[in-house]
């Protein structure tokens, strides 16, 4: 099976012949060209490079075209980014808005011309139209939350939602649609789709919080894209451990989420494992920066003993450091294959 069929097959429900490979390749990605993070952020010809080197050096079945995710979407809507000559990942060092301000002074991103959306647009344009049959593409989205915490700041969020909801909600009620925009242009381009919302996490946002105002304008973006345009898989991605909102996630829509390496799988997997949702578990790549390749393994098979319970399992990784030696994910991918 090709690594497209394999993640189809999960989601049509049907067995594929071993859980699909999805390692968290953003800077990283840049290690593999030689070149720095923030000159592949702004490339679009590094950017399609540095995607086929991940895919002829990992065999991945999902490659995710981002790198840093949570800006994007921010900075086409005004926030300003800072680049640096080093390793180190594009950062957020101007917020365009804070709280109380109107929500409408801001722009909504238009993916053809605001910011770097082109940059990731075009990137996976190119690869998809290489690859899009064989390797299940996907393009980087913030989740409506976590954008909204690029905006103005998370704990100037998190004061907004408790003192103004009424304002947090307009924020969020704007995120959401220039991340349903953005969306869109990468299902354009024969590309899927994955939200990331790691601002989100417990503890940082309480269930009860979550649930009041978080879900509503994630759920409309994630039912925007399974019921309006028809996307059969919208994973829904936040790292820690989510245990306590991972009904909530569901709910929302979402038909892939993460069991992360601070979790426990196999809660995950007995909570799961009848529903009709994807289930990823990650490697924690700190472990991964130390190992060898025998403990690399042995651990991987160890995740596999408990993830495979679930019947629509797939093996990932946390984000992977800059200079990680790409013989620890090779290590990674072949006990997979085992």
């Amino acid at each position: 099976m090709t690594g497209r069929e394999r993640v189809e097959a999960l989601v049509e429900g049907r067995r594929a012949d071993r859980p699909p490979f999805c390692p968290a390749v953003y800077e990283h990605k840049a290690a593999l060209v030689g070149t720095t993070p923030s000159r592949l952020a702004r490339d679009a010809e590094l950017l399609e490079r540095a995607l086929e080197a991940e895919i002829d050096l990992y065999q991945a079945d999902i490659v995710t075209v981002g790198l840093d995710v949570y800006n994007v979407e921010a900075e086409a809507a005004g926030a300003k980014v800072r680049f640096f000559d080093g390793d180190e990942v594009p950062a957020i060092e101007s917020r365009p808005i804070r709280p109380g301000q109107p929500v409408g002074l801001l722009p909504l991103p238009d993916p053809e011309r605001s910011g770097r959306m082109y940059v990731f647009l075009e990137a996976g344009r190119r690869v998809a139209a290489r690859h899009g049959g064989e390797v299940y593409l996907r393009g980087a989205l913030s989740g409506p939350f976590s954008m909204a915490c690029a905006l103005v700041g998370a704990e100037p969020m998190l004061v907004a939602l408790l003192d103004d909801p009424e304002w947090a909600a307009s924020l969020l009620d704007f995120c959401a649609a220039a991340v349903m925009s953005y969306g869109k242009a990468f299902l354009d381009r024969g590309l899927g789709i994955a939200l990331f919302d790691s601002s989100a996490a417990p503890p940082l946002v309480s269930p009860a919080l979550y649930r009041a105002v978080v879900k509503p304008p994630t759920e409309r973006a994630i039912r925007h894209f399974r019921d309006d345009l028809g996307v059969p898989y919208v994973p829904y991605i936040v790292g820690g451990d989510t245990a306590p909102l991972v009904d909530d996630f569901l709910a929302a829509g979402a038909n892939g989420v993460l069991a992360d390496f601070k979790a426990d799988l196999a809660w995950f997997v007995e909570r799961l494992r009848d529903r009709p949702v994807l289930l990823r578990a990650n490697m924690d790549p700190r472990f991964l920066e130390t190992a060898e390749a025998e403990e690399i393994g042995s651990r991987t098979a160890e995740i596999l003993a408990v993830g495979s319970r679930h019947p629509r399992f797939l093996l990932g990784t946390g984000i992977l450091p800059f200079g990680l030696d790409p013989a620890k994910v090779a290590a990674v991918r072949k006990a997979l294959a085992a």
